[in-house]
């Protein structure tokens, strides 16, 4: 018996239950994450501290600063990170700040302890410097030492013009008390200059990295805004420079709390990220924006005073061609980078697509070329499972390997897991060489905690040097194409009939679009049968193409390349839309569900689950009206991590709508997929039902009582798939399967004939098992 996963066999009738998705308000409220609570609550109290002036400020930023120090050390506690010392100088920081503020509300203005507070305010510039400078705990390459003295510099020069020229010429500050304000806002200026090389340098985008680099910049705008008011002769507490502080202190706790705590700091490569368009524009903005403001500055000056003193010109002068020549140097770097890595893959050292097409248009031959496109199977879900590190190492044992296998040859690789062999042989010397590579790259490789199989698709294409180097490259490519379509661990030779299936192939996608353009969709349903009572107790929704001249496309031929173009997300979209709408005028009647195939394409879209909840709620529909299914290698193959399965799935069983594994046993057949994913029903591959069920061979009848005994051990039910005898229907209702589908009780039909079956009074498929009796949902 199915209770929460919503389906009932209360009646020992294996009909469809249902799924009433009540959240408990308390419960959910405990699940909130503990760093969104405290965000929440700490944006509270950023709201209360903005009337606030004077000491009463404190009265909210000293709960507040408790409370992220208790953060910190909780988070700590909770996630361990690996290096938790820039943790425990952010501590050291907060409460140096802490004790700094309670002192000088304390003191109340008779000075007695106004040396301590100034004390705790040049010992916390420090401490956060510090801190800072532990998120990165490799050291800098010589592009991203230039990148950060570029910022360090620009910075340098608006802390110059805002704040430091002010405060040594204005006249608010001497001796001791402009010493200690210039030591102050120098360290203010570090604490940016150190955000500014964490954010250049990380490649970590973890939640907590932008809580913590939002929280850097509050401290950052706190500082600029106290400082520059400081200048003006002002006190420096004004309403931004506290908001700066607070919203710091919230953002910092929170950064914490959050899971990914653990591996924001210690971890960040040494090499930086190459630099982007923007990053050089951004550059050039820079300079020009410090050029402009040192030029405002002097003319301020001269018309003020009529004079100004040597530093105030010698400083941005030094200042602007420090930046010009950092500048032009970095330009210089990222060249001789780009020309590097246009011949050069940098991960394995192989060539890259612009040195193969290079080779092909200098090297014509004398005696034939054999181009090889190789592809790794299954990449990119091993890719998704391990991670990208080991994705990259896995790439550069493949690189190996090929050098191995494949003797003097140029080697390219051209993208992703895509790589090339151009060799100097007829296309017999080519398929030695492309079976000795597909032997070579099938062998096991290592990932952590043990090793993969990986398989490879390779195109090869022959060349005498009758067609040019651009048709040779497009020839191979068809052949790889081809070898994938055939399900991988193959070779394929390019001739012409290839070019005529390429074709044929570019002209359906191209026909797919326009089919769903001009509406020549339509949705056939095929009921799904309870085996004791013969009962329609579900629908299943079948895409069909029906050309204008009446024709049928078959689902077979059409559905791969709608996967293989993408074109399956917006003719998916519309499925939805159309079962939900067709669903609407048989539900509320009947009360029969329909079940809709999803593919991984809408699975890995973060909007799917929000569509599918909107689609519904137009339609008038309640969740439990719609069963989603998905095979079980999209469940697998089609995200990042389980988590994002679980999330979108989830979201969509809250609703009431129930989650279906199709063919099941025919794909990966993980359990540990079947043990996380929130799963209502596993519809059973129809290999096992058309297989030697009929004649009673143990091996056929052992597996189904294992997937039937697995189910009900999960608490899930089964769907038998492509019925078509009855002696099939009667044995697996004997194993003990309820529910079944195939055209021994019906064929896929449009939705008016499914109408006229759900009204027949019985409700009675052909062939069925049981008797009608009192079956009902």
């Amino acid at each position: 018996m199915l209770h929460q996963n919503g389906i009932s066999a209360a009646t020992g009738r294996g009909t469809l239950g249902r799924y009433t998705g009540q959240v408990n308000p308390l419960r959910a409220f405990r699940r909130v994450p503990a760093h969104r609570r405290f965000l929440a609550g700490g944006g509270l109290a950023v709201v209360a501290t903005m009337p606030l002036t004077g000491s009463a400020v404190y009265a909210v930023m000293a709960p507040l600063a408790l409370a992220s120090m208790t953060a910190m050390v909780l988070g700590i506690r909770w996630h361990r990170p690996r290096w938790a010392l820039p943790w425990y100088f952010t501590v050291a920081t907060v409460a140096a700040a802490l004790l700094g503020n309670l002192l000088h509300a304390v003191d109340a203005g008779t000075g007695r302890l106004e040396w301590a507070a100034l004390l705790l305010s040049h010992v916390r510039g420090p401490l956060l410097a510090l801190g800072m400078a532990c998120w990165v705990r490799q050291g800098l390459r010589r592009a991203g030492t230039i990148d950060v003295a570029i910022v360090a510099l620009g910075a340098a020069m608006w802390w110059w013009s805002l704040i430091i020229e002010p405060l040594l010429f204005a006249g608010h500050y001497h001796g001791w008390q402009l010493t200690s304000a210039l030591a102050l806002t120098t360290g203010d200026l570090l604490v940016l200059v150190l955000t500014v090389r964490v954010a250049l340098v990380s490649r970590i985008r973890t939640r907590a990295y932008a809580l913590l680099t939002a929280g850097s910049a509050g401290v950052v705008l706190a500082g600029i805004v106290r400082w520059i008011e400081r200048a003006d002769g002002g006190t420096g507490n004004s309403t931004i420079s506290v908001l700066g502080w607070t919203a710091a202190l919230v953002l910092v706790g929170a950064a914490a709390l959050h899971p990914s705590m653990a591996h924001t700091a210690g971890q960040v490569p040494a090499k930086p990220a190459s630099v982007s368009p923007v990053r050089l524009s951004l550059y050039v903005l820079l300079i020009l924006s410090t050029g402009a403001l040192a030029a405002y500055t002097l003319t301020t000056t001269l018309r003020d005073h009529g004079a100004v003193s040597v530093p105030q010109v010698a400083v941005p002068v030094v200042l602007l061609c420090g930046i010009a020549t950092l500048l032009v140097f970095r330009l210089s770097l990222v060249a001789t980078l780009l020309g590097r890595r246009v011949r050069r893959d940098p991960l394995t050292g192989l060539g890259t697509l612009t040195l193969l097409r290079e080779q092909l248009e200098t090297g014509r031959p004398a005696n034939g070329v054999a181009l090889l496109l190789i592809d790794l199977d299954g990449f990119r879900a091993l890719n998704d499972s391990f991670g990208h590190q080991a994705g990259d190492d896995l790439l550069r044992e493949a690189a190996t390997r090929l050098r191995a296998s494949t003797g003097s040859a140029q080697l390219m690789r051209l993208a992703g897991d895509e790589f090339a062999v151009l060799l100097h042989a007829d296309a017999a010397g080519g398929m030695r060489v492309a079976e000795r590579t597909l032997r070579s790259l099938g062998t096991p490789y290592p990932v952590p905690g043990g090793e993969v199989h990986l398989s490879a698709s390779i195109g090869l294409r022959a060349w005498d040097g009758r067609v040019n180097a651009g048709e040779v490259l497009r020839e191979a490519d068809v052949a790889l194409d081809a070898a994938r379509s055939a399900g991988g661990n193959q070779i394929v030779v390019y001739d012409a009939e290839l070019h005529a299936d390429r074709l044929a192939h570019t002209r359906m996608v191209a026909e797919l679009r326009r089919a769903l353009a001009d509406g020549e969709f339509t949705m056939y349903y095929q009921p799904i049968v309870d085996l004791p009572t013969g009962r329609v107790a579900a629908t299943e929704a079948l895409l069909r193409w029906i050309r204008p001249d009446g024709t049928f496309v078959s689902p077979a031929q059409f559905i791969p390349l709608a996967e293989q173009s993408g074109a399956i997300v917006p003719i998916g979209d519309w499925v939805l839309r159309q079962v939900c709408t067709d669903l609407a005028g048989w539900y509320a009647e009947h009360g029969v569900p329909c079940t809709v195939n999803v593919s991984a394409q809408q699975l890995r879209d973060p909007a799917f689950a929000t569509r599918v909840l909107e689609l519904v709620a137009q339609a008038g529909l309640p969740g439990r009206a719609l069963i989603i299914e998905i095979t079980e290698t999209a469940l697998i193959t089609s995200v990042t991590d389980a988590a994002t399965a679980i999330a979108q799935l989830e979201s969509l069983r809250e609703q009431g709508i129930r989650i279906a594994i199709d063919d099941f046993g025919s794909g990966y057949s993980s359990l540990s997929y079947l043990r996380q994913l929130p799963v209502d029903i596993l519809k059973m591959d129809g290999s096992f039902t058309t297989g030697q069920i009929e004649t009673g061979d143990p091996r056929d009848i052992a597996f189904i009582r294992a997937i039937l005994q697995l189910a009900s051990s999960l608490g899930l039910h089964t769907i038998a798939e492509a019925v078509e005898t009855g002696t099939q229907a009667q044995r697996l209702h004997a194993l003990g399967c309820d529910l079944a589908q195939g055209y021994h009780f019906h064929r896929p039909a449009p939705v008016a004939t499914l109408h006229t079956v759900l009204n027949d009074p019985a409700r009675r498929a052909d062939g069925v098992v049981g008797s009608p009796a009192t079956a009902g949902l």
